[in-house]
């Protein structure tokens, strides 16, 4: 078996340390296996993504010593790839329109009194100056009202319901545990569902 690993960056800014260990471990885990290690630019948010970080970004991988098998995978350029799944997931009812902007989310959890806070890995921001969760404020609109806003031309990103999306994925689970089909054994299958049904609804597309 071929080990295939990527490295996706976001251009929105320069390089970090944490891009280039990340980017090193996956060079290191396809390069001591023989494998292939791709490179794939998320440059699908058009509003802060730039072309001269994309240039800045693979400037630096390659000073670092970390080179790519082929092309480099521009994602604005597959965005076609991504009608069908997003669909699916509308049909499974797992995805709805967020509306907020990030001043609105600000403002709604400091009015709300305490603000919810991701995790804070070593190195990170302190928590006092990284940005409030997502309270899940548009996931509460109705379906009459999500069509209106998007009719009237409300700019919007597509969230994914986590807890929704988790509980539909134990269900399924237990289908396939049942007949045989499972990859995925309990275990871990349970902790991941617990752990989506705790995270707050994450933006899949804009």
């Amino acid at each position: 078996m071929t080990i295939v690993t990527r490295f996706a960056p976001s251009p929105t800014g320069l390089l970090h340390l944490g891009h280039a260990y990340s980017a090193l471990l996956g060079w290191h885990a396809a390069r001591d296996t023989g494998g292939k290690f791709l490179l794939r630019i998320e440059d699908i948010d058009a509003a802060r993504c730039r072309p001269e970080f994309v240039a800045w970004i693979m400037q630096d991988l390659l000073w670092l010593g970390l080179d790519w098998d082929g092309d480099v995978r521009h994602q604005s350029q597959h965005l076609a790839d991504y009608i069908a799944p997003l669909e699916r997931l509308k049909d499974m009812g797992v995805i709805y329109p967020c509306f907020c902007t990030r001043a609105a989310i600000k403002a709604e959890v400091e009015a709300a009194g305490a603000a919810p806070h991701g995790p804070n890995p070593l190195g990170a921001a302190p928590l006092e100056n990284r940005a409030p969760l997502y309270p899940g404020t548009c996931r509460k609109l109705s379906s009459a009202e999500r069509n209106r806003r998007m009719q009237m031309g409300e700019a919007f990103a597509l969230r994914l319901d986590t807890a929704k999306a988790a509980a539909k994925a134990e269900s399924c689970s237990g289908k396939s545990r049942g007949a045989g089909g499972s990859r995925l054994s309990p275990q871990p299958r349970a902790t991941w569902c617990w752990r989506a049904k705790t995270r707050p609804p994450l933006i899949i597309s804009r």
